[in-house]
């Protein structure tokens, strides 16, 4: 069988074995809330204040009613309030930079949003596809910097001495994802994001392989490029939960 049909039929055959029991309620909201949430994050890291500004607000509706449901949910329980406060002050430090046109602003506090979701679910034990994508996104985000704005005589041995544990480490956090058993019905992904998933997955590890063959050869100017390479398969797998407007 040819390596790429192999592939394909590997992810089909996780996807196919997925548990036919649907998302309890929280992970239910949860994945509805992201529906619209990394869209508005996601537009806030482009060029289109419009586009980001309008995607902020289809969010907080839905943030709205996710805490009308959940807020109260745990009382007593010290982290969940933290979460919902947290996420409050957040979205009011995205739509203050939002108006103010500061993206990148923007962007930041909405990534607060996403780490205290991902930490609250992480403390319940909860298992939730996009925090997988998450945890890979820390390690991924060390590799890059590690890398950024250096010429390439500076990534010497100790630079790729550095790089290969982390890439271990990435390699570790991108096996999670793709053999995490899941349904994409629970998640609200159609046929077309469930494709442009798969693909992502495919991507990542042709990406990864390009930087472990970059850091074998000791190649400064190969891992410059191949470094920040394993960004975009990551964010097309993330973007896949998400509802971008048309």
């Amino acid at each position: 069988m040819p390596l790429r049909q192999f592939a394909a039929a590997l992810l089909l055959s996780l996807f196919a074995g997925s548990a036919a029991a649907a998302l309890p309620p929280l992970l239910a909201d949860s994945a509805a809330l992201d529906r619209s949430y990394i869209p508005a994050l996601m537009l806030s890291n482009g060029k289109d204040p419009a586009k980001a500004r309008a995607a902020q607000e289809t969010y907080e509706q839905a943030w709205a009613a996710f805490a009308a449901k959940h807020r109260n949910a745990k009382p007593g329980d010290a982290g969940w309030t933290k979460m919902f406060a947290v996420i409050d002050k957040a979205n009011a430090e995205a739509r203050a930079a939002l108006a103010a046109g500061k993206m990148g602003d923007a962007h930041n506090a909405q990534e607060e949003v996403r780490h205290a979701l991902w930490h609250e679910r992480q403390a319940m034990k909860l298992q939730y596809q996009p925090d997988l994508l998450t945890d890979f996104h820390a390690t991924m985000e060390l590799i890059i910097l590690a890398v950024q704005d250096k010429a390439p005589p500076a990534i010497g041995a100790a630079e790729i001495a550095k790089l290969r544990p982390q890439l271990a480490e990435a390699r570790k956090l991108w096996q999670a994802v793709k053999t995490a058993r899941w349904s994409p019905e629970d998640y609200g992904l159609d046929a077309a994001r469930t494709e442009s998933y798969r693909a992502a997955l495919v991507a990542e590890d042709k990406a990864l392989d390009e930087l472990g063959a970059a850091l074998d050869a000791g190649d400064g100017a190969r891992i410059l490029k191949a470094a920040p390479a394993i960004k975009p398969p990551f964010a097309k797998a993330y973007a896949a939960f998400g509802s971008f407007p048309q």
